[in-house]
């Protein structure tokens, strides 16, 4: 992981992996001993690599979901300086997506935003997709009437 210079939840979203599962890879050996990584969890740790990083570097990424997700942050408490550290997207570039243009951004730099998003209490999947906060409190409805 310290190869990529990335953070450990960038690590996570790009695996697909839980943050906790990382988190737990990262704690000292003698607390990480009885940590039991799922199979598939595992091989998808293992299977990014340079190559896979590389992609995420060039591929885009939606601008509205940019959007949303630095919105988020941003209502936090986020200021520009840090959306930029965060999401690696340059401050004029961040301004004019925030201004609802669309502005070219790659899927590492919305890992990254997603990333921050966790850090700073958002859950980004939610943000990304609301019906299944609708879809979460139809759930809790049924299971209490």
């Amino acid at each position: 992981m310290s190869d990529t210079g990335l953070p450990w939840r960038v690590i996570s979203r790009a695996a697909q992996v839980p943050a906790s599962t990382v988190l737990g890879l990262l704690q000292e050996p003698s607390r990480t001993a009885s940590l039991a990584i799922r199979a598939d969890e595992a091989a998808r740790l293992l299977r990014l690599d340079r190559h896979r990083f590389d992609y995420l570097r060039r591929v885009a990424a939606d601008p509205h979901q940019m959007r949303v997700l630095l919105w988020s942050l941003a209502v936090k408490g986020c200021t520009i300086a840090q959306l930029a550290e965060f999401s690696g997207i340059a401050r004029c570039d961040l301004r004019h997506l925030l201004a609802a243009e669309d502005v070219y951004c790659t899927k590492l730099q919305q890992l990254r935003t997603e990333a921050a998003c966790e850090a700073w209490g958002i859950d980004p999947d939610l943000v990304l997709d609301p019906d299944r906060v609708e879809q979460g409190r139809r759930a809790e409805h049924r299971h209490a009437g």
